[in-house]
């Protein structure tokens, strides 16, 4: 028999997560302030506005539509952006909460705080999720519908009830895997710029945005925008906001019994005849033959 023994991580079946703690916060632009020591495994939600967040030593920046998932036990400090603050969700996540332990519905921030370093709370190892994990999302992904509904579920019940907040974990942990395997969400190593185009795109496709306006966001050129968005992209600036606008467009013309003008001005192209004309000849068919072809039931003609 050993003389002694390391202690076992908990297996699979035994890991009992919980949300304990959840909600929103609109930053102030004059304010920065610091969480010495948090447990929890915090998903962090740039909603819109900028600005960046220093966690144990190493800075990063916050975008709209930026998710971070946060180590155990970290020192973060928050730094929003004076001119546009960040308005956040966040979500926090302890990995496994002993089952038939006292159920407290808040994370520790720091040493003293209720429940700091309990031995019914503990991390756990989640492999290639390692410190802090960026992920670049859209507010109709499902991580994004999840963790608006968690927040909303926990800012009506404050936490006390217990049996759903361990619910919303496993729910949220299994979210978070399906999330790390999609490829769709593996734009980690496009450049910041890029990855801060995209959001404002995302955000504010329907205001009909420029090549020039991505241009002035970043501070650079129209050249070196167009030349990101190809290199990285595969098309150009305008033809990616032109897609992302009749994505929408798509969605909207089978979900709803808008009509063509209508959809044409929700998407960002006010004129009928430009948005028929563009939607022909990126779709290969009319809106209106689009919508009776795929529809759920046939609309007559507009």
């Amino acid at each position: 028999m050993p003389l002694s023994e390391e202690p076992s991580r908990p297996s699979p079946a035994d890991i009992s997560p919980a949300v304990c703690r959840a909600g929103y916060l609109q930053f102030s632009g004059h304010r920065t302030f610091t969480n010495p020591s948090v447990q929890s495994r915090a998903f962090f939600w740039c909603k819109s506005g900028r600005g960046s967040f220093i966690v144990n030593g190493v800075e990063y920046p916050l975008n709209a539509q930026d998710l971070y998932l946060l180590p155990w036990n970290r020192n973060i400090r928050y730094q929003p952006d004076k001119a546009d603050p960040m308005f956040t969700g966040h979500v926090h996540l302890v990995p496994n909460y002993t089952v038939g332990s006292q159920w407290i519905p808040n994370v520790p921030h720091q040493k003293g705080d209720e429940a700091f370093d309990s031995p019914d709370r503990s991390d756990v190892d989640w492999p290639g999720l390692d410190g802090v994990v960026h992920f670049k999302i859209k507010a109709s992904d499902n991580i994004a519908l999840l963790l608006d509904y968690i927040i909303r579920c926990f800012l009506r019940s404050k936490g006390s009830i217990e049996s759903e907040a361990r619910h919303l974990g496993s729910l949220l942990v299994g979210e978070l895997m399906r999330l790390k395997s999609s490829d769709k969400l593996s734009n980690q190593n496009y450049p910041e710029e890029l990855i801060r185009m995209v959001a404002h795109v995302e955000a504010r496709y329907m205001r009909s945005i420029t090549v020039a306006e991505l241009a002035d966001m970043i501070g650079r050129s129209r050249s070196h925008v167009l030349k990101l968005f190809r290199h990285h992209m595969g098309i150009s600036a305008k033809h990616y906001i032109i897609n992302r606008q009749l994505k929408q467009a798509c969605e909207l013309l089978l979900s709803t019994t808008r009509s063509i003008a209508e959809v044409g001005q929700a998407v960002g192209i006010s004129d009928p005849y430009h948005f028929s004309k563009l939607f022909r000849r990126h779709m290969k068919v009319s809106p209106t033959a689009f919508r009776v072809n795929h529809g759920p039931i046939q609309l007559s003609s507009e």
